[in-house]
């Protein structure tokens, strides 16, 4: 019982890789990748493109931070010049919150500037891969095509020498007539043979004419030399 669910389970097996080998297309397949590959780089672009626009805003924001630095800079100026200490603190203290956040976004902007070249390389990459993908697939199909009509060429002209050719049909025909023609002439020749024989037997039986002819003739030779000349006198 084992051998047998063993033997079961190769069968199954079996079936299952010949129902995937004839499921499998190649071109099919590779054309789903570049597809898929695509899509992948079209959301790819849309993330960086929100990180260039998110970016922007930063920078917006940093322009905005460096104005208020500049701002509360003036402002304490001109209350040192008023003599009011107070105000001066006071502008001083909002322009280092406004330095701090124009650091801080600086830097952010910096660092994302950097990860946007980096990840519009990685994009141009995989866009230059999918397009050498696409050609390599138009060649690689071509040159498929191009060997399946070869392949199939190659096998009809070899079944062209086998008995399956459907030429084989006329080589059986030919045979049919050789072989008619044959036992024709083997008839013919049998035919002449047996009318011989009856001519033969015919002959033996009743004579030949042509031996008549000549004893009839010699008789008549020998009657005429026994007869008298009548122009002599005696």
């Amino acid at each position: 019982m084992p051998k047998l669910f063993k033997a079961l389970g190769n069968w199954v097996r079996a079936k299952d890789e010949e129902a995937a080998k004839a499921m499998s297309d190649p071109v099919r397949d590779s054309r789903f990748a570049i597809d898929d590959s695509k899509k992948q780089i079209g959301e790819f672009t849309g993330k960086i493109a929100s990180l260039i626009a998110e970016n922007k805003r930063i920078g917006r924001d940093a322009a905005s931070a460096e104005a208020e630095v500049d701002k509360f800079d003036e402002i304490a100026r001109r209350a040192a010049a008023s003599s009011e200490e107070d105000d001066v603190r006071s502008a001083l203290e909002r322009r280092q919150t406004a330095q701090e956040r124009l650091t801080t976004l600086r830097s952010e902007v910096e660092r994302n500037a950097s990860l946007i070249t980096q990840l519009r390389n990685q994009l141009n990459q995989a866009r230059a891969k999918v397009a050498a993908a696409e050609s390599n697939l138009t060649r690689l199909n071509a040159r498929l095509e191009g060997a399946k009509v070869r392949q199939e060429l190659a096998k009809a002209s070899s079944a062209f020498n086998t008995g399956d050719s459907p030429l084989a049909a006329l080589d059986d025909l030919e045979r049919q007539v050789d072989e008619t023609e044959t036992e024709a002439e083997a008839w013919e020749e049998i035919s002449t043979d047996a009318g011989a024989e009856e001519g033969k037997a015919l002959e033996e039986k009743y004579g030949s004419g042509s031996s008549s002819d000549v004893d009839d003739e010699v008789a008549k030779m020998m009657a005429a030399a026994k007869k008298p000349s009548g122009g002599k006198k005696s």
